[in-house]
């Protein structure tokens, strides 16, 4: 999983996500989704409320889903990092096909 904070033209956060085989995207209905468990701080997930997320196979593909980030909860996980991120969006036909944005090196 790989992630940048950069702010668009309406001065919301947006972020370019690393999601092989939709792992972890859940629909909820009415064009609404979680997606979970994401290593990332409270402080960026509480930016990322009003932004856009764009999820991508690879770097090198344009995303294949994403949308308008509503909310976020706080989960406690078995996981290295224990404490992870569950982002809520609104799915945005916009958001599918977008070149991906941030670090391109193997690590992110």
């Amino acid at each position: 999983m790989t992630y940048i904070m950069a702010r668009d033209n309406i001065m919301h956060y947006i972020a370019h996500f690393k999601c092989i085989d939709r792992l972890g995207i859940k629909g909820l209905g009415n064009n609404k989704y979680s997606s979970e468990a994401w290593d990332i701080s409270e402080e960026d997930a509480r930016r990322l409320v009003g932004g856009k997320i764009y999820f991508h196979t690879t770097k090198s593909e344009k995303s294949y889903f994403g949308g308008h980030v509503d909310s976020f909860e706080v989960l406690t996980t078995e996981n290295a990092h224990e404490r992870r991120i569950k982002l809520y969006l609104t799915a945005e036909i916009e958001c599918k096909g977008v070149e991906w944005q941030g670090k391109d090196h193997i690590m992110s």
